[in-house]
């Protein structure tokens, strides 16, 4: 409409002026022909430089054939007149054609940046969404990630604190879940994520959040708890969600997951110690035999703070001189004379005094210190057997326990070799100790590992034996030399139990067959004492002879009785 109304103006302005030039029409109004016909020309312009303007293409056409033709009627009227009078006007009509074509290039080029630019910010915006996805959400469940789960969770806390409400954060880990991508691949364990995260967030209220933390662990947060008895339902349904298996392609698969939970502010007034008490928890989950959930106390903060700094102590505890060894005096069943010592390590904290060895040992074993310790263990244990045969100026024996991470050390036989050699002590009268897990190892490196520490001289006990692993296919083929009899065993004997006192009964009988030695350890009553010495049991330790006494204690009772025998150390 605006190109035909905008055409139909410019050719009422030509035939106007066409028919001034011709004579034909007079307007009067003030002026005079020419300024009359000059304003037409410009309006005439103005048109065709609106039409380009506004109308784009159709516009640009319509202008173009305007102007053409002004020009031909301009030049055709000079023809046959003979007049110059439309050159004026003629030479005004190729201006404006030129502008036009002007304003129409500029125009094309600025569509184009325009367009460009347009492009660009569509594919900005795609990169940004993409980035926004990559940042904040998992690429395989389409759940958010850790990144944002921890911001929602900081800002969720604010709005706790102001209406003094509390939020809970679960921390959930699923139970052997590298075994189905061990045994059924990758891709299957993916799809078995992304059921599992779909599964959780359908049993979620609209007001929670979850998110994937890594690997196979998630993140809940359920934000608005007034009381526990919420969060208590709310983690009981989830549990639910386990109990239903997960079916791909024929197979059936039966997911559980440990849960460990933390509640603000309680466990907790920031985002990073709330998931972390919650992992906390959930590990406790995963050591009491998984597929449950377990809640955050003050207990479990303070013991996991506890190990923690003792773990960190722990590297220093040789270097300040912390470690010592206790001995306790074996006896030999028929004479009931001492005949060796089991040497019994001992950390006293300067900050927290004396450490149970049942905490700072598997703190050794899983940070590695177990291996210098070990040594330490072992030189100590052979420079103090000399001491011991000075005073008792006849052969005794040590036995020093040897860990499994010790033995995955490649060059542990050539540590205990060079010891041996730096104290002079003969590999006779050494015998490691290892647990049954370690004896009856398939793993043939650990094998060979305890061959090549045999092949030294040194003789091999088991102890806790009947507790474990045991296997007496192992005790025919591996060169076992003595077996302690554990101390449950022992204790069984005190409250009649016909069961232990078989069990005993048998280890004996089986170890005299195969010309293995016997030991006994943790006898506290004669009771005990008297059954284990009728039944064949050559070596006792416990409390009813002899407690663990300090070197130079066993020293003055070396010193003063005549003894004979065997030497054990224990870590």
């Amino acid at each position: 409409m605006r190109i035909i109304v905008s055409v139909t103006l410019y050719v009422i302005f030509a035939f106007i002026q066409i028919n001034m030039s011709l004579g034909n029409m007079v307007i009067d109004g003030g002026l005079d022909d020419a300024t009359i016909k000059g304003i037409i020309t410009q309006l005439q312009m103005l048109i065709a430089i609106y039409l380009v303007l506004k109308e784009n293409k159709p516009g640009f056409i319509a202008a173009v054939l305007l102007n053409i033709a002004s020009i031909f009627s301009s030049m055709s009227f000079v023809i046959r007149q003979g007049s110059s009078e439309p050159l004026p006007a003629t030479i005004s009509y190729l201006g404006v054609l030129l502008i036009i074509m002007l304003i129409a290039s500029y125009k094309k080029k600025m569509n184009a940046n325009i367009e460009k630019i347009d492009s660009q910010r569509k594919s900005l915006e795609k990169s940004e969404n993409k980035l926004f996805q990559m940042v904040y959400y998992d690429s395989l469940t389409g759940l958010h990630n850790k990144e944002w789960f921890i911001d929602n969770l900081n800002r969720s806390i604010h709005v706790a604190k102001r209406n003094a409400s509390m939020i809970g954060v679960l921390f959930i880990d699923l139970d052997s879940f590298k075994s189905i991508n061990d045994t059924m691949g990758h891709s299957t364990g993916d799809e078995v994520l992304r059921i599992i995260a779909s599964r959780l967030s359908s049993g979620l209220r609209k007001e929670d959040v979850i998110a994937r933390f890594s690997g196979d662990e998630f993140l809940i947060m359920v934000p608005g708890i007034n009381n526990m008895e919420e969060l208590h339902k709310i983690t009981d349904r989830i549990m639910d969600i386990f109990k239903t298996s997960i079916s791909l392609q024929v197979i059936e698969y039966f997911i559980t997951a440990s849960v460990g939970v933390a509640v603000y502010p309680e466990d907790g007034v920031d985002s990073e110690n709330l998931i972390k008490n919650a992992d906390i928890a959930m590990y406790i989950a995963k050591s009491k035999g998984k597929n449950q959930f377990i809640y955050c106390t003050s207990d479990i903060k303070n013991d996991t703070i506890k190990k923690m700094e003792l773990t960190n102590k722990l590297y220093r505890a040789l270097e300040n001189k912390e470690l010592l060894l206790h001995y306790q005096p074996q006896v030999q069943a028929d004479t009931q004379e001492i005949i060796g010592f089991e040497a019994l390590l001992r950390w006293n904290n300067k900050e927290y005094g004396a450490v149970s060895p049942n905490m700072f040992i598997p703190m050794a074993e899983q940070t590695g210190m177990i291996r210098p310790i070990g040594l330490w263990v072992f030189k100590t244990a052979c420079e103090q057997l000399t001491v011991f045969q000075n005073i008792f100026c006849k052969n005794l024996s040590m036995s020093i326990n040897l860990s499994l991470e010790q033995l995955k050390d490649i060059d542990i036989v050539n540590k205990i070799s060079n010891i041996l050699n730096d104290t002079g002590t003969n590999a006779d009268n050494i015998q490691v100790e290892i647990t049954e897990s370690i004896a009856f190892n398939e793993d043939s490196f650990i094998l060979q590992q305890l061959e090549d520490v045999k092949n030294l001289g040194i003789s091999i006990s088991i102890d806790d034996f009947g507790t474990g692993y045991s296997s007496f296919a192992r005790l025919k083929s591996f060169p076992i030399d003595l077996l302690k009899i554990d101390i449950d065993f022992v204790r069984g004997i005190s409250s009649g139990s016909q069961k232990d006192m078989a069990i005993i009964k048998s280890i004996i009988n089986i170890a005299n067959n195969l010309g293995i030695e016997v030991l006994a350890e943790g006898v506290e009553t004669r009771e005990q004492f008297m059954y284990l010495r009728e039944k064949g049991c050559k070596f006792i330790q416990g409390y009813y002879f002899y407690k663990p006494m300090k070197s130079n204690e066993v020293e003055s009772l070396l010193g003063n009785k005549p003894k004979t025998g065997l030497i054990t150390v224990n870590m």
